[in-house]
């Protein structure tokens, strides 16, 4: 059948489309020049409210996951820029972060209402994940300040486990996987460069509420993430992945950039002045080491170099304030030692569902114990702790068998594994140190970490089955 734009000159065609190109130009210009104009204005904050959620929800439509990718690396700086929407008192605000993820899930179910996708199957971790929310769900009845508890369940446990079951869904073959762990880099590289801003200046571009001081002489990182232990873990979880992007490309330029990147984050790293963030970047390194053949030999060509350094330096490494007031400060350890004394007395009080989410400071004294998991026992019983450190143990424990069956089935890939062990290592060695119910953006950064490279192997192991040939039937009685 003929349609309208038969018979059209070539010559007329290619004006039509300079056109068309122009009349863009020039609406996107009248765009910017009327948002630009209204930004000088007072009320100026509900521009860029409006405008920043008009371009992620044409996002969405556009391209879901690119959308989804983008969020990962942007969404601690939302609250910055007024990227919220007040719903009136008494009511949360409507984030962008949780519309974003409320319409990717309405998104994947939809699809798969259609027949469009066909949703993962459910697995150990899943199961584990589901009943950590319902442990914790069940503190929240005990809880002295329910509309409080509320927000941080959802922020700090609700929103990493969608995050999980959305990239189990969308990162599913090896380019995704490659987009995923472009992105993690730029998660790494970009937190490091807000350490260092803040390090260098002396003040943060984006401050929140803290101490700023470890002891009499180092500063202690607390823009945008809130707490270095939350910046350490943020790159130390990143930092394999922008290894192995450097190691598995070809291209020496960008094996270079790759170099450049890597001395930003653990310089990053090492300004944080965390300890177990220190712990996370040498665990990370032993872990290669074993498991990765292809980083043994660049980085046993450089351990000659650097040990040279570190003795011909060592008077200066052991002088600094970095290794005098925090490698061996005590004071951190000793207030450890009493909470976790309070707190697993209160523990043998309450074990089956806990003292409640959010009422630890009326029960021990102390606003939080500094261990993830003593926090999970107290807060919520053994009804939240099993299923919270089970989610750790099986999520080793799957990873590990995928890392065993990686020769037989095409597509495993090994090295994407070892990667993902440092970073569950980085993270659990966090969570001894640290609540992480206040890490929200880590705890996003690693169930986002854990669902593309789970979800990736088991897509993998999924489409090698369903293509593998079917045995031959024997005969009755035969050998």
């Amino acid at each position: 059948m003929e349609n309208g734009l038969e018979g059209i000159p070539k010559s007329a065609w290619k004006a039509l489309k300079a056109a068309g190109t122009l009349l863009l130009s020039l609406l996107a210009l009248a765009l910017g020049g009327f948002l630009g104009k209204r930004l000088m204005e007072p009320g100026a904050e509900n521009i860029i409210t409006y405008s920043g959620f008009l371009f992620f929800i044409v996002l969405l439509l556009a391209n879901p996951v690119l959308l989804f990718l983008i969020w990962i690396v942007v969404a601690p700086f939302f609250g910055f820029f007024h990227l919220h929407i007040s719903l009136g008192r008494g009511i949360p605000d409507l984030s962008l972060s949780r519309l974003i993820l409320a319409m990717l899930v309405a998104l994947v179910l939809a699809q798969a209402a259609t027949g469009r996708r066909r949703l993962v199957s459910v697995t150990r971790v899943d199961l584990f994940v589901l009943l950590t929310l319902i442990g914790v769900a069940i503190s929240i009845t005990a809880s002295f300040n329910k509309p409080a508890s509320l927000a941080w369940y959802f922020e700090s446990f609700l929103m990493p486990a969608v995050t999980y079951w959305l990239a189990r869904n969308y990162i599913t073959d090896e380019r995704r996987m490659i987009h995923a762990q472009r992105a993690l880099v730029a998660v790494g590289f970009i937190i490091a460069l807000v350490v260092l801003q803040e390090q260098f200046m002396g003040y943060s571009w984006f401050p929140t509420v803290g101490s700023t001081y470890y002891g009499k002489h180092l500063r202690r990182v607390t823009g945008l993430l809130g707490n270095p232990a939350f910046h350490a873990v943020t790159i130390a979880m990143t930092l394999p992945f922008a290894w192995r992007a450097m190691l598995e490309n070809r291209r020496l330029a960008l094996r270079r950039l790759m170099l450049l990147v890597l001395g930003v984050m653990y310089t990053g790293l090492f300004l944080t002045y965390n300890r177990t963030g220190w712990l996370g970047g040498v665990l990370g390194i032993l872990v290669f080491l074993l498991f990765y053949p292809r980083f043994r030999r660049p980085f046993l060509k450089l351990s000659p170099l650097l040990a040279l350094l570190i003795s011909l330096n060592w008077w200066r490494i052991a002088s600094s304030y970095a290794f005098t007031e925090r490698l061996v400060a005590v004071n951190p350890i000793t207030y450890r030692v009493e909470a976790y004394r309070l707190s697993w007395q209160t523990f043998l009080k309450h074990m089956a569902i806990g003292v409640g989410f959010g009422n630890l400071a009326q029960y021990i004294g102390v606003e939080a114990p500094h261990n993830s998991f003593l926090w999970m026992l107290v807060t919520a019983g053994l009804s939240g702790f099993i299923p919270y450190l089970g989610t750790f143990i099986m999520m080793g424990l799957d990873s590990l068998l995928m890392y065993l069956k990686a020769p037989r089935w095409p597509g495993m890939r090994r090295d994407l594994l070892v990667a993902f062990w440092v970073a569950l290592l980085s993270y659990t060695a966090q969570c001894f140190a640290v609540d992480m119910l206040y890490g929200i953006y880590p705890n996003i950064i690693f169930f986002f970490i854990a669902g593309s490279v789970l979800g990736y192997h088991e897509a993998v192991y999924e489409a090698q089955r369903a293509h593998a040939p079917s045995p031959m039937p024997r005969a009755a009685g035969g050998a």
